[in-house]
């Protein structure tokens, strides 16, 4: 018998609603000792409860950083994440002080004040509304944009077929929309959109060779390396994005970079992908990388790679599969692009850029 049943996506869901409810009984009983004596309910009943339900906060919010990992989350919920986490976080860091709080307060004997009975009442309420906020960004991330649920349903696929492309079409591949959100999707003009949507700030076009190339029903951008570095950016810069791509590295012999936020070939985000299967995640300031965090992936054939800079939230995923996930300091806005080292070449069948709110 697994502990984790087939329907639940992870164990976060069923541990959820504990330290809700046990936060939530203890502000009650809390209310109503300020009203009932001490006979029936005192302080020091309050404050058990309190300690088991930051207890029990502490493990359900490690229990949703994981669960975080293994859900892949449409683009919408992405900034719902970041602020259900952030919200999280304050709410077990703010039930931890109070406990320990409301602990001095019994060993230095203040709760034989009546004041000091209502003062640790009133204190308590900000954690009841981090409480709020952060359940509700977590329903609204299951209800309203579906995140987790359906295990038993079959699982739409990450497919880089792209049947639907028009081969035979002469305009341009590359859509940008009102918003500044933009798709590209290739076919024969795709050297042509590569040059106008993107510059170089290392290396140039000319040595990455680009053709248009179909295979199967598929147009793909074909760049191709004797060796070196090339990067190539866009000219637009983006705060809060995600960056989807469609890629085919089985013959290159080297690294391929995933930029975001990048300020100048020094300072950038990246996530960056070996050949060998190694993925890292981190940013390039002043020249010097820091890695976030660092992981593995099966290398061949089109795959599916999304690359997420939110606020201080980083995260990096393998066909559905969160791969890498970092934090650190909020970056500058910046471009989005490529860059590849060692030699070879690559074979990208689509990328879809997208401001996350």
């Amino acid at each position: 018998m697994e502990f984790i049943p087939e329907w639940a996506p992870n164990i976060h869901p069923l541990l959820v609603h504990f330290p809700i409810g046990i936060i939530i009984l203890a502000a009650l009983m809390n209310f109503i000792s300020l009203f009932v004596p001490e006979e029936w309910w005192d302080e020091k009943k309050n404050t058990i409860i309190y300690i088991i339900g930051s207890v029990s906060a502490i493990g359900v919010y490690y229990s949703g950083k994981s669960a975080a990992d293994s859900v892949f989350l449409p683009t919408e919920a992405q900034t719902v994440l970041n602020n259900h986490a952030d919200w999280a976080l304050w709410l077990v860091w703010f039930f931890i002080a109070y406990a320990i709080v409301r602990i001095g307060l019994h060993y230095f004997k203040l709760f034989e004040k009546s004041i000091t009975k209502y003062v640790a009442f009133v204190a308590v309420l900000p954690g009841i509304f981090l409480l709020y906020e952060t359940g509700e960004h977590g329903a609204e991330m299951v209800f309203g944009y579906g995140a987790g649920t359906g295990q038993l349903l079959e699982q739409e696929e990450v497919s880089p077929d792209l049947t639907d492309s028009n081969p035979a079409s002469s305009e341009s591949s590359f859509t940008q929309k009102e918003n500044g959100d933009w798709f590209w999707e290739m076919n024969e003009n795709a050297v042509t959109d590569l040059i106008g949507n993107f510059h170089w700030t290392e290396g140039s076009v000319n040595e990455l060779n680009p053709e248009a190339v179909a295979s199967n029903s598929t147009q793909y951008l074909k760049l191709s390396m004797d060796e070196g570095s090339n990067t190539f950016v866009t000219h637009s810069n983006y705060q809060n994005v995600q960056v989807d791509y469609y890629i085919d590295m089985t013959e290159l012999d080297g690294d391929l970079m995933l930029i975001h936020h990048f300020i100048d070939n020094e300072n950038f985000d990246y996530v960056q992908l070996n050949s060998s299967g190694v993925i890292t995640q981190g940013r390039k300031e002043q020249g010097e990388s820091n890695v976030f965090q660092e992981g593995e992936f099966d290398t061949g054939g089109v795959q599916f790679f999304r690359v997420v800079g939110n606020g201080t939230h980083f995260r990096g995923y393998v066909n559905k599969e969160m791969a890498v996930h970092g934090h650190g300091d909020a970056p500058e806005s910046g471009a989005v692009g490529l860059r590849i080292e060692g030699e070879g070449s690559i074979l990208i069948s689509k990328i879809e850029l997208s401001q996350l709110k």
